[in-house]
């Protein structure tokens, strides 16, 4: 309280600023705290990345440069790396026939906004055009892209990152919304994935 005033004498304000300057010292992180964060951080990351590669046999350098970079760029995806893994994982499982061909975990289809390479595939029966990506950075940034392009989440935007229920709620279909599947139980679903592999440590932070 005293750091604002203006009131006291050149003395007293001299001892009192020694004061809070040393106060604000102690409140930063040191170097040691923010490695020890970091550590955690890599361990929750490997800790998941192994339970979803052992569950369904999937390559663990693959999936942990998918939820690395699910937590790098959580902030400028603006989506939730618990929620993006969530359906990475659902919608692939990181060993789909689309992913071994495209490296597209999302099931994102190659629409007239994609100018990039495409890999043909039948579904909903016909030939159609999913995004193809070279890199797990590649592709969680296109997702983002995905996301922020489409007006009808900005629900799931405005969720915290802590509230992955709310965020998975802003992304399903609903009446007025086409949201990110046509499966009616898509939502449930993905928060399954999320609490079955607690991905919420991901975005613990």
């Amino acid at each position: 309280m005293f750091c604002n005033s203006r009131s006291f004498n050149f003395s007293a304000v001299f001892l009192i600023n020694i004061f809070c300057a040393l106060k604000n010292i102690q409140a930063q992180p040191s170097d040691s705290d923010n490695a020890a964060v970091a550590t955690e951080i890599n361990e929750n990351i490997r800790s998941v990345s192994l339970q979803i590669a052992n569950t369904y046999s999937a390559d663990i350098n693959v999936v942990e440069a998918f939820v690395q970079a699910a937590v790098v760029y959580e902030d400028q995806i603006g989506i939730p790396a618990s929620v993006v893994i969530g359906i990475a994982v659902y919608e692939s499982s990181f060993t789909s026939y689309l992913f071994q061909h495209s490296g597209n975990p999302f099931g994102i289809k190659a629409g007239g906004d994609w100018a990039g390479p495409v890999f043909i595939k039948h579904d909903d029966g016909s030939d159609t055009p999913f995004r193809v990506y070279d890199s797990a950075e590649q592709a969680l940034l296109d997702f983002g892209a995905f996301v922020r392009a489409r007006g009808w989440y900005a629900d799931a935007r405005a969720c915290s990152r802590y509230d992955y229920v709310c965020v998975v709620d802003g992304l399903k279909r609903t009446e007025n919304e086409p949201g990110y599947s046509t499966n009616p139980l898509w939502d449930e679903k993905v928060i399954e994935i999320i609490e079955r592999f607690g991905l919420d440590v991901l975005s613990e932070r």
